[in-house]
């Protein structure tokens, strides 16, 4: 009975000493999801501005008219357009480059006021007047066009002629480049190394290096709107185009070796 114990137990103690001699030879385990190299980015924006030439002016224009009916302000608005559109034809301005923009129709109202309210009993606090019912006082017509030009230096007169024509409603000009297409691709050019300058500047400085291009953005900025009301019309309007800035902005993030 002793003698099978002890065989047991010698039994047991030589598998257990397989068990940690296999366990040993075993390869050690890596753990993953902990942060690696490969995941450390930088954000950097960069922008290049080119200057450049405009070579067309766009400006829009119309004419608003009031009346007391509907019909009557169409016909009024429609008569006068007609001769607007006729001053910028005799002006040099091609049909194919008169464009309508907007058409409108609106009825027009009185501003509502207070009727005041009737005296009451000494003592006693007035009601508040009552409310009146918005007044009909008519129509609102309106008709505005898009005319584009490569002529800028005659777009003062150009103005003037839609005016002394009937034009009362101008929204805006704008000056454009028609071909920017080279003007975008060195402003891109002057933002991509603006970018990557700052890139290995803080690359350096946090002693890593630039990796692969992960992602680019991008956004360009052209010419804003010149707004000028038609009260301001009454001469010869003095246009200088001058040079217009084009911008493009990039955001590109780097991964960091």
């Amino acid at each position: 009975m002793k003698r099978s114990r002890k065989a047991g137990f010698l039994l047991m103690a030589a598998l257990a000493g397989v068990l940690v001699a296999q366990t040993s030879c075993l390869p050690p385990t890596v753990e993953t999801g902990g942060p690696e190299a490969g995941d450390r980015t930088i954000s950097v924006s960069g922008s290049g501005t080119v200057g450049a030439q405009p070579d067309q002016v766009v400006v829009r224009l119309g004419v608003e008219s009031m009346a007391e009916t509907a019909e009557a302000a169409l016909s009024e608005n429609s008569e006068q357009m007609q001769a607007v559109i006729d001053a910028l034809r005799e002006a040099g301005v091609p049909e194919d480059e008169i464009q309508t923009q907007t058409v409108q129709l609106r009825p027009e109202y009185a501003s509502p006021e207070q009727e005041p309210g009737l005296p009451q009993e000494p003592g006693l606090p007035q009601e508040p007047g009552q409310p009146r019912q918005r007044e009909l006082v008519g129509y609102m017509a309106a008709n505005v066009v898009r005319v584009s030009s490569e002529e800028l230096d005659g777009m003062g007169e150009l103005l003037d002629a839609a005016t002394q024509a009937g034009a009362n409603r101008i929204e805006g000009i704008s000056f454009e480049v028609t071909n920017p297409d080279e003007v975008l691709s060195q402003a891109r050019e002057l933002a991509w190394e603006n970018a990557q300058r700052k890139a290995e500047q803080l690359g350096g400085l946090s002693g890593a290096e630039l990796g692969d291009v992960l992602s680019i953005s991008e956004s360009t900025r052209g010419p804003q709107p010149v707004y000028a009301r038609a009260e301001e019309m009454e001469a010869a309007v003095p246009i200088q185009p001058g040079t217009e800035e084009i911008r493009v902005d990039l955001q590109v993030v780097w991964g960091l070796k």
